[in-house]
Formats: structure tokens, sequence, C-alpha cells
């Protein structure tokens, strides 16, 4: 376990840079910019902005790209793979269901073929015991 740990460390300090985010700057020619390029700078300031507040030396943006390039490692298999297994498993379980009632089946004949044997004897015996033969 703790060689898992420490191997898990390693990797996390490898991968684990920051940068520090320079503070964000206004575009000098927002009075200049028409209406909608202002309001998308506006946005876009106010984002940075936030992300700056948030975390001044790029530890939250080193995270959420961390955990980008983990969940689409993981993303990838799950929508390649998991479909075609979904589908194995739906076959089997349908080829099972299929097994099952044929066995059902086969079982059931036996005692219906059991069964009408012996009401054919008993209606032979019963036709034999009427015309006295």
């Amino acid at each position: 376990m703790e060689t898992l740990l420490s191997k898990l460390g390693t990797f996390l300090r490898q991968h684990w840079q920051p940068k520090p985010i320079d503070p964000p700057q206004v575009d000098p020619e927002l009075k200049k910019l028409d209406d909608l390029r202002r309001s998308a700078e506006v946005i876009r300031y106010s984002i940075l902005s936030l992300e700056f507040w948030l975390s001044p030396l790029g530890r939250l943006r080193e995270w959420v790209r961390l955990n980008g390039k983990v969940s689409a490692v993981l993303l990838v298999p799950a929508l390649l793979v998991l479909p075609l297994i979904t589908f194995i498993v739906r076959q089997v379980a349908q080829w099972l269901g299929l097994l099952l009632s044929i066995s059902g089946k086969l079982i059931v004949l036996p005692l219906v073929v059991l069964i009408a044997a012996g009401v054919i004897m008993f209606t032979l015996v019963l036709f034999r015991a009427i015309l006295g033969r």
C-alpha cells in the first residue's frame, strides 16, 4: 500500500507544475469596441479576474488541467468499451433466457407425453372393459 501511495505522490509531483497567473489587463481600446465585443471583453476580464482572485499562483488552473487529463483518459475507454460490454452482457442474458425456456419445455415435454400415454392406455383399458374384449 505504501509503494502505491509513494508512486502516486511521485506521479503527482511530476505532473503538478502550477505557474503563477498574471493579473488580467483591460483592453486599452475597450471604449472603441462595438457593443458585442465590449461585452465579450468585459466577460473575459471578469472571468480572468475571478480566476486570479481564487488562485493567483495558478494552482486552480493546474488542478483543472490535471483532472481534465485524468477524466479524458477515463472517458475514452468508457465510451468505447462500455457499450461493447453492455451489448455482450445483454446478448448473454438473452441467450440464457432462451436456454432456460428451452430446458423448461424439455422437462415438461416428457411429463406431457407420459400423461398422454397414461390417458390413452386408460381409455383403451376402459373401452376393452366396456366392449367386453
